[in-house]
């Protein structure tokens, strides 16, 4: 970094130093969904006029990297308010239909909660927004070589376009307790994507690989996506920083849009009044129930792994099982038992959270996942073998009909 960027970082590290006695209140809870709207030809939909719609309301929704995507954000609450997100979900996804009837009243429109867009037509060319940011972003990828994947290739800058997340924004305590909670969050990567994945319908083809979106993220942005690539456990957030400061500065030499455009699977953000982990490893799921059912795995365990300094993975061990668990899923072949690791890992979640006196209202949801070996990708996948007429279009909109159905009745997928 230039010294102006290197006077700010001293600068940040002594406000973490500062901050060091602070007591904020514990796993804080916020929530970011991505989404993509498609036609009933399985056409990409212009998501500007709804985004304009619902600009100054409860539930005002953002611009995304592709033209027919958008982001909705939730206030932060309290983890024992989860009942209480699950209804603002229920809500959001009740307006977002009648808003998206309103907006496009010349044709079926459908809002999309899967981790890929599974339109053919997406990685056309001009499907990215017209915004400062993302033409940036895409400037610097078309530099980049394509992407690969079972032998079909994709112009990286293009990539973005088509991929849905699940942002979980959890505060920690002080600067310590939010370092510790980054380090926990890593052992548990693997299980949430084998749990949680559901983009192998991309772009109009079903694909061999467990969660596909990740492996397509990771090539475009090479080295600003993936595993963190910390090279030990961090004593405190100074590390962090130092982590970041030290990464190849494509777009940016502020640290702070630094920090925004890592695109790990998972790292810090320090805001003005609080420290937090952001989880990026996630596809967006399709219910609310789903989502939340994802936060309390998150909560349980970290809750009862700090309290109880369980004893962290190495991290090569890691990067090895998140590989493994993006191309193999539930059949994951490591040097553990990737079953026998969710398994563990959700029991302990589970303790976590009777510790915190939270009672479980959707962790049974993954229970179900793991016994039957099923996560929302799996189950696209069996509807596109009883669907597929021929017509790659047709049963993309069958496709998506079901899962916009399951998502207005909040029907999880197990």
């Amino acid at each position: 970094m230039n010294g102006a960027s290197e006077i700010k970082i001293q600068e940040l590290k002594e406000r973490v130093h500062q901050d060091a006695g602070r007591t904020d209140e514990n796993y804080r809870i916020g929530v970011e969904i991505e989404g993509c709207l498609l036609d009933n030809k399985a056409i990409p939909v212009n998501a500007e006029p709804l985004i304009k719609e619902l600009e100054g309301s409860i539930y005002e929704i953002d611009y995304e990297y592709g033209r027919c995507q958008f982001e909705y954000k939730t206030f932060p609450v309290g983890m024992d308010n989860l009942d209480y997100l699950n209804i603002v979900f229920e809500n959001f996804m009740e307006n977002l239909d009648k808003s998206i009837k309103k907006v496009y009243k010349e044709k079926e429109v459908i809002p999309v909660f899967l981790g890929a867009n599974p339109s053919p037509e997406i990685m056309k060319e001009g499907m990215i927004t017209d915004k400062p940011r993302y033409n940036k972003m895409a400037l610097w990828q078309n530099n980049l070589p394509n992407v690969e994947i079972d032998g079909n290739k994709f112009n990286a800058a293009r990539v973005a376009t088509s991929i849905q997340g699940y942002h979980l924004h959890l505060q920690g305590k002080n600067p310590k307790n939010t370092a510790i909670m980054f380090n926990h969050i890593l052992n548990i990567l693997p299980s949430a994507i084998v749990l949680g994945a559901n983009s192998r319908l991309f772009a109009g083809r079903v694909y061999s690989l467990h969660e596909p979106r990740i492996y397509l993220y990771d090539q475009s942005e090479q080295q600003n996506s993936g595993f963190p690539a910390v090279p030990r456990y961090l004593d405190g957030v100074e590390n962090y920083i130092d982590y970041i400061a030290s990464r190849e500065q494509n777009t940016t030499k502020d640290y702070f849009t630094l920090e925004k455009e890592r695109h790990d699977d998972a790292r810090i953000r320090i805001g003005t009044d609080s420290y937090r982990v952001e989880t990026r490893i996630m596809s967006v799921q399709p219910t609310p129930k789903s989502l939340l059912a994802m936060v309390e795995f998150f909560i349980g365990y970290l809750s009862r792994a700090i309290h109880e300094e369980r004893e962290l993975r190495s991290l090569p061990t890691l990067r090895e099982e998140r590989m493994a668990a993006v191309r193999y899923g539930f059949n994951a072949k490591t040097h553990f038992n990737i079953i026998d690791i969710v398994r563990n890992q959700l029991n302990f979640a589970r303790k976590g959270l009777s510790d915190l006196g939270i009672n479980v209202g959707f962790l049974d949801i993954l229970d179900k996942r793991l016994e039957n070996r099923v996560s929302p990708g799996e189950y696209v996948v069996r509807i596109w073998s009883e669907k597929f007429n021929g017509s790659v279009n047709q049963t993309v909109y069958e496709i998506i009909s079901d899962i916009w159905q399951r998502t207005k009745e909040n029907q999880p997928i197990t």
